[in-house]
Formats: C-alpha cells, structure tokens, sequence
C-alpha cells in the first residue's frame, strides 16, 4: 500500500502544514519528494491516516496544495 502524501508549494507552507493538522490531532510528516517531478519545491506532507480531512483542513486554512499523490514504500 502507498503512502498518501499532500503536495505542498513551498517548505514553509508544508512546515505550516503540519503544524496545523498536528493541531486538528492528525499526525502529519514533512517529506521530500523523490523522482522527476519539479512542480512546487519538492516537499510534501505525509498523512498516514485522515487524508481527506487533512486536505480540507489545509485549503481551508489557506495552504495552496498542489495535489495528491501515494508514494511506494514503508516508513
């Protein structure tokens, strides 16, 4: 199973981020993305459980996101 992860338009809103859903009680992760890609600055936010719900958390509050994506692997 993937990770699901959030794509963030800068280290500073992905930081902000997860403050946020750390203060809602969802356990959130700053990543940097891996692979090709060069849309936004390479971070994500990685939210193993309520992924829906972080998302709309995070529009709601502002954070401009990018898209979503699941990335393969464990940890």
């Amino acid at each position: 199973m993937g990770k699901p992860m959030i794509l963030i338009s800068s280290i500073t809103y992905a930081m902000k981020s997860r403050d946020i859903l750390f203060s809602y009680g969802i356990k959130a992760y700053v990543e940097r993305k891996s692979g090709g890609n060069t849309a936004g600055c390479g971070y994500s936010i990685y939210v193993p459980d309520r992924t829906d719900e972080a998302e709309r958390i995070l529009r709601d509050a502002g954070v401009k996101i990018l898209g979503r994506a699941e990335r393969d692997g464990s940890s």
